[in-house]
């Protein structure tokens, strides 16, 4: 209770403020309140939850921790210490929050839908779907349950019935942006792509500050080739990093500026090392430009790109240029906003930007001819680590035994880490042999990594680091990409060869998980391409033959002479 009518009343305005949504007043009077009634778990709650409302997680979470030390059976203040937690990111932490607001109160639906956005967002989807489901018990029409279970199926690729529940939460509520992001998010699974855009449209219709939604329909519209639309919204993409590591990633002074006018610049690395070589294939339009540019990367890029860019200057955390030597700042993932702004922009006649150590080449290639010196050589490379779509991309070696089986050709793995066991068993039931290196470390050494890949004559990978590696030295690589789920924005849905890596051809899944077709389509194509000469009178001629090649994906190899 509040121990005066001076208070009372007090209390009675930072009510009345917090309901008008006069977050600014409330707070003050509700801190005046604690001050002189540290005790009183009222209005600790009430002030927890002010704090929350006004984004001031940290405090509310304080405050809130306190008002239940007062009195552990508020269940309001478990709910909205839960809830702050969640917004800092502490999922776990969020987690058991619900959980105990459940014990004091389990008939509260509120409890076990926010209980079920938690477990979504630690990977938990099944129990997330059963805490929703347990919410509709208590609510049959309360429409975040359903919103929940359409996550959580969505998830679990049980896509028609998450989109029934996703049509559901919408019926009931129309003016929810996140259920209509829930929504987009199971139509770009089903590789439903314009109603996936639709989706997002009306998210960020209700919400047009929702950066998810932005970010995502950054993707769709990369994989359509819609560059124009694409790259302003994909500055969203920050939303998607860790929170912790976010305010790494400032930009400033950059945007809707022309290049050559931004003076000294700063590009930091970003996303992995695979998405950093993808960027590279701009570097040397960069290299082009008389202006300091530093540019940041993954340590192990370093030897390579020193090798491949003479003018460029990299850096690493180790060596951060002084914050007074560069005017402009962005992510390298940024570039292509100014230097591919539609199809017409990628330079397909650059088959290669990187350089391999021809020594180290050499050796490779010696060793792996070794045995069968008349044998093509291919790098093979079949599984992903990425923790959140590496299975969609990934395969098992014995899905590719029909490519394995191919006469004329050695195999050499290039998979870092391989599964020893699975190439043991594979080798002794086929009788082939994959080559591998045990000498070489495929995941931190990635000079010897590139130099490997060159020694190659083809490639048959799935989207992993060496799909960039091999585009990027021009290697003939054929990718097998996953349907929708797992596929990368950059391995574009109208394209059967790759924009940012000419040399690549994209073998895509017809339906989830399902690798055969595109298997069997490498396999028929390396079976029946044929070499054909073709003379051409000039350069100009020349230029037209391989853009018309190029556009028209004639299953031929074509050598080409000038007359």
């Amino acid at each position: 209770m509040v121990a005066d009518k001076k208070n009372k009343e007090k209390l009675d305005l930072a009510k009345n403020y917090f309901l008008s949504n006069n977050f600014y007043g409330a707070l003050e009077l509700f801190k005046e309140l604690a001050d002189d009634d540290a005790k009183n778990s009222e209005i600790k709650l009430l002030f927890g939850i002010t704090l929350l409302r006004s984004e001031s997680y940290q405090e509310a979470i304080r405050v809130l921790s306190e008002a239940i030390k007062i009195q552990p059976d508020i269940h309001l203040a478990n709910h909205a210490l839960g809830s702050a937690l969640f917004m800092i990111e502490d999922y776990q932490g969020a987690l058991s929050a619900f959980n105990r607001e459940i014990e004091i109160n389990p008939k509260y639906p509120d409890s076990y839908c926010d209980k079920g956005y938690a477990l979504n967002e630690l990977g938990s989807y099944q129990e997330a779907f059963q805490a929703g489901s347990l919410a509709i018990k208590l609510d049959p029409i309360y429409a975040d349950s359903y919103n929940v279970i359409a996550a959580s199926l969505n998830q679990l690729d049980r896509y028609d019935e998450a989109m029934k529940n996703a049509l559901r939460a919408i019926e009931i509520d129309s003016s929810k942006a996140n259920y209509f992001y829930t929504q987009g998010n199971i139509f770009l699974n089903k590789g439903n792509l314009q109603d996936a855009l639709n989706s997002f449209k009306r998210a960020l219709e209700l919400n047009p500050s929702y950066e998810e939604a932005s970010f995502n329909k950054s993707l769709i519209h990369l994989r359509l080739l819609d560059f124009e639309k694409a790259w302003r919204l994909y500055e969203n993409r920050f939303s998607t990093y860790p929170k912790e590591s976010r305010n790494k990633f400032i930009t400033k002074n950059f945007f809707d500026k022309n290049f050559d006018s931004l003076g000294r610049a700063f590009i930091f690395k970003e996303q992995g090392i695979g998405d950093q070589m993808l960027f590279a294939s701009i570097f040397h339009e960069i290299d082009k430009k008389e202006k300091v540019i530093y540019l940041e990367v993954n340590e192990k890029l370093l030897p390579v790109f020193n090798r491949s860019f003479k003018n460029l200057k990299f850096v690493t955390a180790k060596n951060y240029p002084k914050s007074d030597s560069y005017e402009t700042t962005f992510g390298i993932a940024s570039l292509p906003s100014f230097f591919r702004k539609n199809v017409n922009s990628f330079n397909i006649e650059r088959n290669s930007f990187l350089k391999s150590d021809k020594n180290k080449t050499s050796t490779f290639r010696q060793r792996l001819l070794s045995d069968a010196p008349l044998n093509k050589i291919c790098g093979i490379s079949w599984r992903s680590k990425n923790e959140t779509i590496g299975k969609y991309k990934t395969l098992d070696l014995i899905n590719l035994k029909e490519i394995l089986g191919l006469q004329g050709i050695s195999f050499v793995n290039l998979q870092y880490n391989p599964p020893l066991e699975e190439l043991k068993l594979f080798e002794a039931e086929h009788k082939v042999c994959i080559k591998n290196f045990s000498d070489v470390d495929l995941f931190n050494d990635v000079d010897s990594l590139c130099s490997l890949v060159d020694a190659c004559d083809f490639v048959v990978t799935i989207s992993n680091i060496n799909a960039h590696v091999a585009g990027a030295l021009g290697k003939k690589t054929f990718l097998l990409v996953p349907f929708s789920k797992g596929r990368h924005w950059y391995w574009h849905e109208k394209m059967s060869r790759s924009l940012w890596y000419p040399s690549v051809e994209i073998f895509s899944q017809i339906e989830t998980r399902e690798w055969s077709v595109p298997i069997n389509k490498i396999k028929e194509k390396k079976e029946n391409s044929k070499l054909i000469l073709v003379t051409v009178p000039s350069m100009g001629a020349l230029k037209y033959l391989t853009y018309s090649l190029w556009i028209y994906q004639e299953k031929l190899l074509v050598k080409i002479i000038l007359s």
